[in-house]
């Protein structure tokens, strides 16, 4: 086996409608992956609702939340919703906490100030709830006034990743959180990076990282039609990229200047042909992109770099299923032979 390597995952987006996602967890389950993960991304399908379908439908698979943030919801709710999911899934729950896309808070009305000393207050008073001890507690933040779950957690510490861009975040998912959940357009210089920065809020606390589990979501198109394949991983590129930060730890590592990135962000406020400014090279380096011999290579590299998770993004334009199938056929007993 792929030394560090400890299971493939598959992702589901706001996009597909629950009763795919629930497909997508079963056969994911039949094919033996290791896990299973939700976004919550404004104004799309919810996350919380899916996490809730799959775990019913499954019974071994680990169920993923990546990622909620800390200022829509007040932590004694977020402990309420983690604690009945991970009963609802018999304690197979992972949950991720991040600072949320700040345009979306912005439309909200919410003030995304500190999301670093808000996560970490976030984090702890998510965890004093989850013990099932009645917690009176006032910070900056939150304030909790003798706050007590009516009925018993399955586990008190729940696992909680976080997922964070930059050096400062991943610091702080090194510190205090069970993983970290990498975005998409990870690449191996940037998990390289990440474990950096996790290895110095490590050594913060004084903890060791033999249980952490770093996760690295990949946008995957496996077609060995070359061209077709990154035409379609281009597509899905265009909608992400322009609201990428210019310069930032994802781009700069990916080896994409920030004017590029800026460009892109214009051409999308004006309307214009964001594909076009994204090369070939761009979609191999931001993506897993080609036929299946190719893909093994690209994911052998993320794990090589540090990620134990690797999980598959869906890409639209591509079968969902028919990549998770390849996946378990091809890619997994690539990385455990």
């Amino acid at each position: 086996m792929l030394e560090g390597f400890r299971e493939f995952g598959v992702a589901m987006t706001g996009v597909f409608p629950v009763t795919e996602a629930v497909r997508l967890a079963r056969e994911a389950e039949k094919l033996g992956l290791g896990s299973v993960w939700f976004a919550e991304d404004y104004f799309f399908r919810g996350g919380i609702p899916y996490l809730a379908a799959a775990s019913v439908a499954t019974e071994k698979i680990r169920i993923g939340l990546g990622v909620i943030n800390p200022y829509t919801r007040h932590p004694a709710l977020i402990a309420m919703e983690f604690a009945t999911v991970d009963e609802l899934c018999g304690g197979r729950a992972i949950f991720g906490l991040g600072s949320g896309v700040p345009h979306w808070m912005w439309q909200m009305g919410y003030d995304v100030k500190k999301p670093l000393s808000r996560t970490r207050a976030c984090v702890g008073l998510v965890r004093k709830i989850m013990t099932g001890d009645k917690v009176s507690h006032e910070d900056k933040f939150f304030i909790a006034r003798d706050i007590q779950l009516i009925f018993k957690p399955v586990r008190t510490h729940v696992p909680i990743y976080l997922a964070f861009e930059g050096k400062m975040g991943l610091a702080l998912a090194g510190e205090i959180g069970d993983g970290a959940i990498l975005s998409i357009f990870n690449t191996p210089d940037y998990v390289k990076f990440a474990w950096e920065r996790v290895r110095k809020g490590a050594e913060k606390s004084g903890r060791n990282l033999d249980d952490f589990e770093m996760v690295s979501y990949l946008p995957m198109v496996i077609d060995e039609d070359l061209d077709r394949a990154l035409n379609t991983a281009r597509k899905f590129m265009a909608l992400y990229l322009p609201h990428s930060q210019p310069g930032g730890p994802l781009m700069a590592h990916a080896g994409i200047k920030p004017e590029t990135t800026l460009e892109m962000k214009k051409a999308a406020e004006e309307g214009g042909d964001v594909e076009g400014l994204i090369t070939d090279e761009m979609v191999q380096t931001l993506g897993v992109v080609g036929g299946v011999e190719s893909c093994i290579k690209q994911v052998r590299a993320i794990v090589e770099a540090g990620a134990h998770t690797p999980v598959m993004f869906p890409v639209p334009g591509t079968d969902v299923i028919q990549t998770v199938k390849t996946i378990a056929s091809e890619i997994v007993p690539a990385l455990t032979g």
